[in-house]
């Protein structure tokens, strides 16, 4: 499910940087309530990169993690991306809020769970098979974009063709 096979797991200092390589396809796990330990043997059963920011857990878990030393979100990600290579391309084929995948969905299985202007202006939707959540192409893609420019320096074509935006339901 990951890009280029990189998995992840960000302790709970670093869920944002989580949410953004979510959208950028890399399957990252992450929970705000974990304990480190906790995050420790997940890390090594499943094969995950630890992310964190916490010093004596970065020592404690040896090769198998990686100390963020940036403070805020987009320095985090120019130091995670440059550091593992990762492309900044916009996917959405995992989902940012709980790291399922989304798969297509026919529009009639949405009606009356996103917005009325949503559904009739939009054609194609998708949905996260573990939280439900449902994605379309919406007008946030674009700053979503500029960010990304600004932030990463990011090529005019960050977004492949399944970015999408999100509805609660």
């Amino acid at each position: 499910m990951s890009e280029g096979g990189k998995k992840f797991i960000a302790d709970v200092m670093l869920g944002r940087l989580a949410r953004w390589l979510r959208l950028f396809g890399y399957d990252t796990v992450y929970s705000s309530a974990a304990q480190d330990n906790e995050i420790l043997v997940e890390a090594l059963i499943s094969r995950r990169v630890l992310l964190t920011r916490d010093v004596e857990l970065a020592k404690t878990a040896g090769a198998v993690a990686y100390l963020v030393r940036a403070n805020d979100l987009w320095g985090q990600l120019r130091e995670v991306v440059a550091h593992f290579g990762l492309e900044t391309r916009v996917k959405l084929a995992i989902c940012p809020v709980c790291n399922g995948k989304i798969v297509p969905v026919r529009k009639q299985e949405i009606e009356g769970k996103v917005p009325r202007y949503t559904y009739l202006t939009h054609e194609r939707f998708w949905r996260c098979e573990n939280c439900g959540k449902i994605y379309w192409r919406g007008s946030h893609i674009s700053l979503a974009e500029k960010d990304i420019k600004k932030f990463l320096g990011g090529a005019d074509e960050n977004f492949s063709d399944s970015s999408l935006g999100q509805s609660d339901n």
